[in-house]
């Protein structure tokens, strides 16, 4: 008998990628998203701006239901520490037991809740009687002028969250560019 016939071994092709492949990738992707960031960023701005102002508007919504559910008056105001009412409603806000008094938290225990603003997004409170605070009675009602909060984001407008004297907030939103 014959030995068989022994072929040379056939190299087989890489299964890995070439550095100069790999390289044109990252350059290609690289371009995509420089291309895509001021898009990207503006998006983000958007949902930012958005969630803020729903995380406002549940606010509102909670501080009036804890006025029915306590039957006591509650405050609303801006606060950039957590503890004492201030003008900036971008730094945050704290909702607080107000008592049989209008007027800011009497001490920390009677705080709520506190809520973190965005430094990305600016909230700017607007009311015909320039009343920086915000009451809500035993029956759910915020008695005094219509309080509005615009939400600004990169200086335009985005949206706005009325609280009308029944105590109801109305959250609107703006597709314009106006200015804020």
């Amino acid at each position: 008998m014959t030995a068989p016939l022994k072929r040379p071994p056939v190299p087989s092709p890489a299964l890995g990628m070439q550095l100069i492949e790999l390289v044109t990738i990252i350059a290609v992707l690289s371009v995509l998203l420089a291309a895509g960031w001021p898009t990207l960023q503006s998006t983000l701005l958007r949902h930012r701006a958005d969630a803020l102002q729903l995380t406002l508007h549940a606010s509102l919504s909670s501080a009036r239901n804890q006025a029915l559910i306590r039957r006591e008056l509650i405050g609303v105001c801006a606060s950039e520490d957590g503890q004492q009412c201030t003008d900036d409603w971008s730094a945050g806000w704290i909702i607080y037991r107000s008592g049989l008094r209008r007027g800011p938290p009497a001490t920390p225990g009677t705080i709520l809740a506190h809520h973190r603003g965005r430094d990305d997004v600016s909230i700017l409170a607007h009311a015909s009687s320039g009343r920086p605070l915000l009451f809500f009675q035993a029956d759910g009602r915020s008695p005094g002028a219509n309080l509005t909060l615009r939400i600004c984001a990169a200086r335009h407008l985005h949206g706005k969250l009325v609280v009308n004297n029944g105590g109801r907030t109305r959250s609107e939103r703006s597709n314009r560019d106006l200015p804020c």
